[in-house]
């Protein structure tokens, strides 16, 4: 991979995504997470016994102190092992640095090595690293009473260290921002990225989400708010829907702006065609979801985008399988795809589902987790179905509006010579959402005919 040649980026424009990598529940690559995908895996399980006794927290969240009524969630396997001499860490000091910290060294050198890029090259160049995260379990038990405080605590659990380790270690100059918007956070990080790149601030960028689990108290708060499924089971627009359960994991994308990825020959998963954020402003309540702000980002990543809404065949939704939630999430893109629809008369062509089915809420990583899985569809033009769907959520409509519920694993195939193309949308539940529209990479031809346009 050729990095000088990214000097004569333009100022907009497509992004290219050249790399990725992912550390999920059941699968530590992104091939493992196909075959779970398509295998219909569900890789949710009861809170692994290195974490917590679930058994000490498990009961009535409303009855009881300190009770949480979920006992599972989606884990990563061995989420604590860590290489530090690797990474020019000391055993003493990995012991006190978050298990994010050490996952997001090791997928950023699987993201360098998925792009056939060698990190050697990349020192010195203004490589940005955006990270979105917000749950710190790690830091937690290390504040516990008894717990001696080490004079790396403080670098190892510090937010702003997840992005800065990475460009310390890789010797990256570009931005080094960490990002905390809660459940929309990865996605937020991405579209930071993405302007950096085209506004010059860098010439490629990692961009990504991490989530570990390492405590209960978010269990138990959740669990009285009313946000956990009781049944272990996230049933995304399913009538028998009763909130999400947790998961962890991570995952990065390798960015560079379209022309320069051509133009260095690289492989390309796909194409970010526009992406946007935005808040809520005031609703009925802080964590109440606005159909109304949703509709509005999907409509500007749209319009950002410059693609007709009915050549998107696929949705990858938030879909946090609460009965409330997912009935305002499919009236926001109802309303999008009317306002910017230049056929309006299709129905039925655009495909809904959620990552979150299979391996449960991310949280900060959910949104990278649900792109991952869409670049995944695209490039084995199949799209997954979504799992614990029976019937359909009975406040959710779709008779004439361009949606069905994915209930099964369906052939994705282009229409009239357009290219693949999907949504993927992440909430925070503080009010800040982010919308994706993605591109299948440019066919072979294609990418070389553009390459020549550019170097005319």
């Amino acid at each position: 991979m050729n990095e000088t040649s990214q000097a004569s980026q333009s100022n907009g424009g497509d992004i290219a995504i050249v790399g990725m990598s992912c550390r999920l529940p059941g699968a530590d690559t992104y091939e493992e997470f196909w075959a779970n995908l398509l295998g219909g895996i569900d890789s949710i399980g009861e809170v692994p016994a290195d974490r917590w006794d679930w058994r000490r927290y498990f009961g009535d969240s409303q009855a009881g102190s300190n009770k949480t009524h979920s006992k599972w969630g989606g884990y990563v396997a061995n989420a604590g092992r860590f290489d530090p001499a690797f990474f020019g860490i000391s055993p003493r000091e990995a012991v006190s640095t978050d298990p994010q910290q050490r996952i997001l060294l090791e997928l950023a050198w699987q993201c360098f090595e998925d792009a056939g890029c060698l990190p050697a090259e990349l020192s010195g160049q203004p490589v940005g690293v955006y990270i979105g995260a917000c749950n710190f379990d790690y830091k937690t038990l290390q504040e516990q009473p008894g717990v001696e405080v080490e004079g790396h605590s403080a670098t190892g659990n510090a937010n702003t260290i997840l992005p800065n380790r990475i460009s310390y270690f890789f010797n990256l100059h570009g931005p080094s921002i960490a990002v905390d918007t809660a459940c929309s956070s990865s996605l937020v990080a991405l579209a930071q990225a993405v302007a950096a790149i085209r506004s010059g601030e860098c010439t490629s960028a990692l961009a990504g989400g991490i989530s570990i689990l390492a405590t209960p108290d978010r269990y138990i708060s959740f669990s009285k708010v009313g946000m956990l499924s009781p049944t272990g089971t996230c049933k995304t627009f399913d009538a028998s829907a009763d909130g999400y359960v947790r998961g962890e994991g991570g995952g990065l994308l390798y960015l560079k702006a379209l022309d320069a990825a051509l133009a260095d020959g690289d492989r390309i998963h796909g194409v970010i065609k526009g992406v946007a954020i935005n808040h809520g402003g005031r609703t009925r309540s802080l964590t109440a979801p606005s159909a109304l702000a949703q509709s509005k980002v999907i409509t500007a990543a749209l319009r950002q985008a410059n693609v007709d809404p009915a050549t998107i065949g696929y949705v990858e939704a938030h879909g946090t399988g609460t009965p409330l939630g997912d009935p305002i999430e499919v009236h926001g893109l109802v309303r999008a795809f009317a306002k910017t629809a230049g056929d309006s008369s299709r129905s039925g062509y655009c495909a809904l589902g959620a990552v979150k089915t299979n391996i449960g809420h991310l949280e900060a990583a959910a949104g990278v987790a649900g792109l991952i899985k869409v670049l995944l569809a695209m490039k084995h033009r199949t799209l997954p179905g979504n799992l614990h769907f029976d019937a359909l959520n009975p406040r959710i409509r779709l008779d004439d509006t361009p949606f069905y519920i994915l209930d099964q694993a369906r052939p994705w195939d282009a229409q009239d010579g357009t290219p693949l193309r999907a949504g993927v949308s992440s909430f925070g539940f503080g009010g800040v959402n982010s919308h994706v529209v993605l591109e299948q990479a440019p066919a072979p031809r294609a990418a070389a005919e553009t390459q020549a346009a550019n170097c005319h």
